[in-house]
């Protein structure tokens, strides 16, 4: 009998011992780990495919709701970029153009500085044809 009661505990000791064997992670698990790692490296189009292949083919697991969720703010993000990407083209259009409209400005400017002088100096020779004629009237009387 004690060599039963041996075997018994020497059989319930090795079982507590032993490892138990990990159980091998599931396919959704390996996908949503590998769209995870897609969008730390900065491949979000690659990981946006990832998770909708993790909900088309594993919809009712556990790491749906995880990839539905990423997935979203990814899209929300890459939208985002998006806009700031024609955001940004627009301001250099418009910066464009304003640095256009500077140059047309200052032409307009220098043209009105011109006139402006020509105006003053036609002035000057209208009040001396004035007083020529003036002088001319005086001088006849």
């Amino acid at each position: 009998m004690t060599r039963w009661a041996l075997v018994v505990m020497i059989v319930t000791v090795a079982g507590c011992v032993l490892p138990t064997p990990t159980p091998s992670p599931r396919p959704s698990a390996m996908v949503l780990a590998r769209a995870e790692r897609l969008v730390a490296q900065g491949h979000y189009a690659d990981a946006l495919e990832a998770y909708e292949e993790i909900l088309a083919k594993y919809g009712d697991t556990d790491e749906a709701g995880r990839a539905r969720s990423s997935r979203d703010t990814l899209g929300t993000l890459l939208a985002a970029r998006a806009q700031i990407s024609r955001l940004t083209a627009d301001v250099k259009a418009q910066e464009a153009q304003m640095k256009a409209q500077d140059a047309e400005l200052a032409r307009a400017r220098q043209e009105i500085a011109r006139l402006t002088a020509e105006a003053d100096k036609l002035r000057a020779d209208l009040e001396n044809l004035k007083k020529i004629d003036i002088d001319l009237e005086r001088r006849r009387k």
